[in-house]
């Protein structure tokens, strides 16, 4: 996560925004804010899995931890109101040399409640996040919804070129009202790889698995003192970043007739 060439890529970016066309003393005026937000993020390289078939491609992953806010929602009846929204901006880039779908899922599971929360879609909600995220309102930088993300394929990055990366969210409303006081909880991220292995059960189930990143989290704080930047990646017990292959359909066994 901290290596070398981690740093390089994140300064080449950080060069990147600053030689580009913004006015110079709005670009004195955010560097520092820039700067933060670059060393802020974290990056998870493809990793090869004992799993792994040849030919399979995975994305690279950026990602900021979850952050908590309160934005404007749309309730069903059309009331605007405020909500508190829990959301992992990220971005991806394609190294394989081939155009590449992504068609994300992000599931985020509570390990000390045992629920489980998939992605939501409001478009509302990731313009508002986007204004957050790319105040300056850069085309390249802008957030997409998972939806819009999986419209187009990433395309190519050169090996020895800053990284075209595409920019995304994954947004939770409802974590405060159906996991009220979770702290320690992970994200599961699907779609950023092809791999698929299928394994065979005692029973003579086939368990379909696709290669998934596991993001550990926690969270020191509750809901009375809740902030913006409380969730933090949980390193406890080694990296918060993981690949693996997770369950993703299981095929029963057919009962022949008698």
């Amino acid at each position: 996560m901290n290596s070398g060439t981690d740093r390089i890529h994140r300064r080449q970016f950080l060069y990147s925004v600053l030689g580009s066309s913004l006015p110079l003393g709005g670009l004195l005026g955010n560097t520092s804010r820039l700067s933060a937000q670059i060393l802020n993020e974290r990056k998870v390289d493809p990793t090869e899995l004992p799993l792994d078939k040849p030919g399979i491609w995975t994305l690279h992953f950026r990602y900021k931890p979850i952050r908590i806010a309160n934005l404007d929602i749309f309730e069903p009846g059309g009331r605007l109101t405020q909500a508190t929204v829990w959301y992992l901006w990220y971005q991806v880039y394609n190294m394989s040399g081939e155009p590449q779908f992504f068609l994300p899922e992000f599931e985020l599971v509570t390990r000390d409640l045992n629920t489980a929360h998939l992605d939501e879609i409001h478009p509302y909600l990731v313009e508002q996040i986007n204004r957050i995220e790319n105040p300056t309102g850069e085309p390249r930088l802008k957030v997409h919804s998972s939806i819009d993300i999986s419209k187009r394929p990433i395309p190519p990055s050169k090996p020895d070129a800053v990284p075209i990366t595409v920019s995304g969210v994954a947004v939770w409303t409802n974590i405060h009202r159906q996991a009220a006081g979770t702290n320690r909880f992970s994200v599961f991220v699907t779609g950023l790889s092809n791999g698929l292995a299928v394994e065979e059960s005692a029973s003579g189930e086939r368990i379909i698995k696709r290669k998934t990143l596991q993001i550990n989290f926690v969270r020191p704080t509750d809901d009375k003192r809740q902030r913006t930047g409380d969730i933090i990646p949980d390193e406890a017990a080694g990296p918060a970043e993981r690949w693996i292959y997770r369950s993703a359909t299981v095929i029963r066994k057919e009962k022949k007739n008698k």
